[in-house]
């Protein structure tokens, strides 16, 4: 057997300088790149839409100095609240039986945040929402599971600054478009 010595060291610097490069460089665009956010500013609506029968699009408002997320998804927004809560709206389409959609969209927030129970409050709307909020179970937020005609939406507001007068604010907006 032969042995080889001083030119192991080339073949794993080549690993090295390749695991540095994979991990690091996307790493240092991330903390340099900012993230997209847009200000929203007074009396913007936000509209969201989704496929299926028409109507198929809400509105909210209610959202000045928000700061909207680029999600590239028409069914939802993602928006930062000035007092650092997080907002998340979604639409869903094809509602027939709005008590079973309020008990599926309630176990689908659990999926896309945190776990949250119906807390006994019913919502209607003059723009003729109705539905139920909620509170997350182990974490801080508020929110809120309504339906107009074939839709039904989401409200969620998350954090240690999440209230239930703001929420409320937020979903009293929402309005049928489309």
């Amino acid at each position: 057997m032969s042995e080889r010595r001083g030119h192991d060291w080339k073949p794993a610097l080549l690993v090295f300088v390749v695991v540095v490069a994979l991990i690091g460089i996307p790493t240092a665009l991330a903390a340099v790149v900012p993230t997209r956010e847009t200000l929203v500013p007074p009396r913007t609506e936000i509209t969201l839409s989704a496929p299926g029968e028409a109507p198929g699009t809400i509105g909210f408002s209610e959202v000045a100095g928000y700061a909207r997320r680029p999600t590239g998804d028409q069914t939802s927004a993602v928006l930062d609240a000035p007092g650092g809560a997080v907002l998340l709206v979604t639409v869903v389409n094809g509602v027939t039986d709005l008590p079973t959609t309020l008990e599926w969209r309630r176990k689908v927030l659990g999926l896309q945040a945190f776990p949250v129970e119906f807390d006994g409050g019913a919502i209607r709307t003059a723009h003729d929402f109705v539905g139920l909020t909620c509170r997350g179970r182990d974490r801080p937020g508020v929110c809120a599971v309504v339906g107009n005609h074939n839709l039904a939406v989401t409200v969620m507001l998350s954090g240690d600054a999440a209230t239930v007068p703001e929420l409320l604010r937020i979903v009293n907006s929402l309005q049928v478009r489309a």
